[in-house]
């Protein structure tokens, strides 16, 4: 969230959804913007790939748009 509040694009993209511009971004009550129920990463590699390895090392992982969960054996 702190990434967020630190990005332009995010101050842009916020003011588009308040005015009523931007429909396909929508504003959640914690005040992150996000696009259904994807959060929206600002452009920062270190935030992108802190996320990325973190999904990845889960021992559970699902694939986007599935219910199912597989776990992964180690």
């Amino acid at each position: 969230m702190v990434a967020q509040q630190a990005d332009r694009k995010v101050k842009e993209i916020k003011g588009r959804v308040n005015k009523g511009i931007e429909t396909s971004f929508q504003m959640l009550s914690d005040g992150l913007i996000a696009m259904g129920r994807r959060i929206y990463l600002p452009e920062d590699k270190t935030l992108k790939d802190e996320v990325l390895r973190e999904a990845h090392k889960s021992r559970f992982a699902t694939h986007p748009g599935s219910t199912k969960m597989y776990r992964e054996t180690i």
